[in-house]
């Protein structure tokens, strides 16, 4: 047997998500491998999932939860080569949830043997997330400036980190100056604290960070009137990318935005980028984010570890809007 992760009603993710037993998986066949997981985080997307409102319809019941964790092998199936029991590895198909899953090696990302496991176990959705986002719409050199909300998330810290990294500088947007300390020692961030909709106080503080330079790209994670306050920050011709949607709100925007300044307004999901791109493609940006995790230049907040027995805690927890970091859960209680 093993224990897994679901929900068989819709609701609060702290009052359906449970525990269960079920059937150990098939052995490997050819070309898997047996996975024993180890830790895996709570993300936005699902709290949202257990209330039916994320990406298209609502999952058939139960749902047999997460898409992203770290595990390490435990056996091998025939015909399979370039892994060995023991690797560290990370599947990119769901579900996660559970103590022990079966996968084919066409669906895993090999990961460095001293990775910290639970900065790989959040590998998948937030680096990858803010590595394209910032690779794929607006062609940035050293010295630009980018403009964030939610920035202290995890998505938010990778941008920032990964940014720094080039030379870019950011602009990060958070609810409270004490949720974004971490983001001060970043490289050219710079930390912003606002709440709301478009204000002639955000703006004269964009202005006095950058100098009146132009912010080139903005990213959005929240929806509703906060997009409108992001787009009024940034240059003519400028990228607006959403992302997430937090309040639960359509995207707001002034039309003149669009019209007469020209900004451009776009969105992303990871998951659909997963599903479209070639698996060459999927290889090398994880092995990338894996190499610069393991080298510290991505490091994500944990605000809490639970285990898989106090799913409904640990999602409690995750919802909290004072929480500063990612909820993690384990098949095992945390040493």
């Amino acid at each position: 047997m093993i224990k897994k992760i679901q929900f068989d009603q819709f609701g609060p993710a702290s009052e359906v998500l449970q525990c269960v037993d079920a059937p150990s998986p098939p052995s490997p066949g050819a070309g898997e491998v047996e996975i024993e997981m180890i830790y895996m985080p709570l993300n936005p997307s699902d709290l949202m999932m257990t209330g039916g409102i994320y990406g298209g319809p609502p999952p058939a019941l139960p749902c047999d939860m997460g898409r992203e964790g770290v595990g390490r092998i435990a056996g091998l199936g025939p015909e399979v080569s370039g892994f060995s029991v023991g690797d560290l590895v990370m599947p990119f198909t769901a579900p996660t949830w559970q103590s022990r899953i079966v996968r084919p090696v066409d669906a895993l990302i090999a990961l460095p043997s001293g990775i910290e496991l639970q900065q790989a176990a959040m590998l998948r959705s937030g680096p990858a997330t803010a590595a394209l986002m910032l690779r794929d719409y607006v062609t940035l050199q050293e010295g630009d400036w980018v403009i964030q909300n939610v920035a202290n998330s995890a998505v938010g810290t990778c941008f920032a980190q990964l940014a720094g990294n080039r030379g870019i500088r950011t602009l990060n947007i958070v609810r409270r100056m004490g949720s974004g300390a971490h983001l001060n020692d970043i490289p050219g961030a710079v930390v912003i604290e606002h709440l709301g909709g478009p204000s002639d106080e955000l703006k004269q503080k964009v202005a006095e960070a950058t100098a009146g330079e132009p912010v080139k790209l903005g990213l959005d994670a929240i929806a509703g009137p906060s997009t409108d306050a992001l787009a009024q920050c940034l240059a003519n011709g400028a990228t607006l990318v959403n992302y997430g949607v937090l309040s639960k709100e359509p995207c707001q925007i002034y039309g003149g935005h669009l019209h007469f300044r020209n900004i451009t307004m776009r969105g992303f999901w990871m998951s659909q980028w997963l599903q479209l791109s070639a698996p060459e493609e999927i290889q090398a940006l994880y092995g990338e984010l894996a190499e610069l995790m393991d080298a510290g230049v991505l490091k994500m907040a944990i605000a809490g570890v639970y285990s898989f027995d106090q799913i409904k805690d640990a999602a409690a927890h995750s919802a909290g809007e004072s929480r500063d970091g990612k909820i993690l859960i384990g098949p095992q209680p945390d040493d």
